[in-house]
């Protein structure tokens, strides 16, 4: 409410800031995501389905197929884009923000875009799972906005670089063009601004040219030769492999994977290793810095479950296989029962190893932050309880079943602040001076609790009862999509 006052008081011109500066962040963040929503799965898509080939059957070109795919998937982007920048024009008209300013802006979005776009060709073009393609993608993208940048922090920050030559260098990524365009930081840094805008173009350039050259080779699909391993499998190995087919049918098709519990294992390493770091950085770790490792912690596992609950009705839906398992005698208990003991093989022993550490964070902190601990398990269980059913549903009933995980992650995860952040604001706006004095911050653990609660209670029962009731029509309403 302060912040809405000093707002009121603030002349025209740093409003027309505000404005802008929000606009071209929004268009910024969806620029960047655009190649993972529109182009990650475009050539990989054709792969899968066998038809990629038929494409190059007739007089068409790498060239020509790839920019007819990435026009055609990128049509919406552009034109969203050309009607943001019309917009963009208001806060000039307010003033405060000069015609250099906008064009340079104009510019700098239409470079991630084009960016975006590229990587995702590119990405789609090397990989043929659409998990793979967008998953490198969204990395690759993540990579050139901050991977640079904080390489350089970390340098400068240990001296084994200038000032001067940590701005140099993190200029080799797309991220600096854009708060560099400003015209606050433009003078002096315009350099800057134009090193990272051709590192944008030039990345979009090479993506588009390797992708181009690589699609027009790697369309066949390769037979596939026995590892030295599966030739001289050991008979416990098939013995124990067809225990499990008999046991559970949904689940041996799950587990034919071995190397995702690999992964798993390698990311909490990964984490545990940038926690040491900062550990011997600081010494000790206080309230804050446990709880907010354990929470962006339990944040990456629900992201990767909340994908990998789709993972079975996706790969069937895409791969067209899932007819096949229609035909079979298998009801919604088996393949229900089968995803469960998937996850579970896949993130169990991890995820215990991490809560195992929590104890020990609750004894070296103070009581008063135990109920967040406690909130945040909670919300753990039920969180991964309520995807294990969203998931199965929406990988089923999603027109593309590509992005299913994000629909789970986005009703499951980001839904409930959105409530929780409205229902404070409400708040907020009712009490013009200052809160009520019943309004602390165990009243804003609660009503976090609370209304994640309600919303995995409304998803998950939802979800389980249509899965019990109507699940053979569900999957085979999929199954003929």
């Amino acid at each position: 409410m302060f912040i809405v006052m000093r707002m009121d008081n603030a002349p025209p011109h740093q409003f027309s800031q505000i404005i802008f500066g929000v606009i071209a962040g929004f268009a910024f963040f969806f620029c960047n995501l655009a190649g993972v929503r529109l182009t990650a799965d475009t050539l990989s898509e054709e792969k899968r389905n066998g038809t990629l080939g038929l494409l190059f059957l007739t007089n068409l070109r790498g060239l020509d197929v790839v920019l007819g795919k990435m026009s055609a998937c990128s049509l919406q982007a552009v034109f969203g884009l050309m009607a943001v920048a019309p917009v963009m024009m208001v806060p000039l008209l307010m003033g405060g923000v000069d015609p250099a300013e906008v064009g340079r802006m104009v510019g700098v979005l239409f470079a991630a875009l084009f960016m975006s776009l590229s990587v995702g060709m590119a990405c789609s073009a090397l990989f043929k799972s659409s998990k793979a393609a967008i998953g490198v993608t969204f990395l690759v993208i993540l990579i050139l906005n901050f991977g640079i940048p904080v390489i350089s922090i970390v340098l400068d920050e240990y001296n084994y670089i200038s000032s001067s030559d940590s701005e140099f260098l993190a200029c080799f990524s797309s991220g600096p063009m854009f708060p560099l365009g400003f015209s606050s930081n433009f003078s002096g840094n315009s350099p800057l601004f134009y090193q990272s805008l051709a590192t944008a173009l030039s990345v979009g350039i090479v993506s588009l040219g390797f992708s181009v050259w690589w699609a027009q080779r790697a369309w066949q699909d390769r037979e596939a030769k026995p590892s030295a391993a599966a030739k001289m499998r050991p008979v416990e190995a098939i013995s124990r492999r067809t225990k499990l087919l008999d046991d559970n049918p949904a689940y041996w098709l799950g587990v034919r994977w071995r190397w995702r519990p690999l992964l798993v294992w390698a990311a909490v390493f990964a984490g545990f290793m940038l926690w040491l770091w900062g550990l011997l950085e600081n010494g000790r770790w206080d309230d804050e810095e446990n709880l907010m490792t354990l929470w962006c912690t339990f944040t990456g596992f629900k992201l990767w479950i909340a994908s990998a609950s789709c993972d079975r009705f996706r790969e069937d839906r895409q791969q067209g296989s899932l007819e096949l398992l229609l035909a079979t005698p298998l009801i919604y208990s088996d393949f229900s029962l089968g995803q469960a003991r998937r996850l579970l093989w896949q993130f169990g022993w991890p995820l215990s190893l991490v809560l195992a550490t929590v104890p020990f964070m609750m004894a070296n902190s103070d009581s008063d932050s135990w109920p967040i601990y406690f909130v945040g398990l909670g919300m753990l269980v039920a969180d991964i309880w309520v995807m294990h059913f969203v998931g199965m549903q929406l990988s089923l009933t999603s027109r593309k079943p590509t992005y299913s995980g994000s629909g789970v992650a986005l009703r499951i995860l980001f839904l409930p602040w959105f409530i929780w952040g409205g229902v404070m604001l409400l708040i907020v706006l009712s009490s013009p001076r200052r809160p009520p004095d019943w309004v602390d911050e165990y009243f804003f653990i609660g009503l976090w609790f609370f209304v994640g609660i309600a919303n995995n209670l409304f998803w998950g029962l939802r979800s389980m009862n249509d899965l019990k009731a109507n699940f053979r029509q569900v999957a085979a309403r999929a199954a003929g999509a």
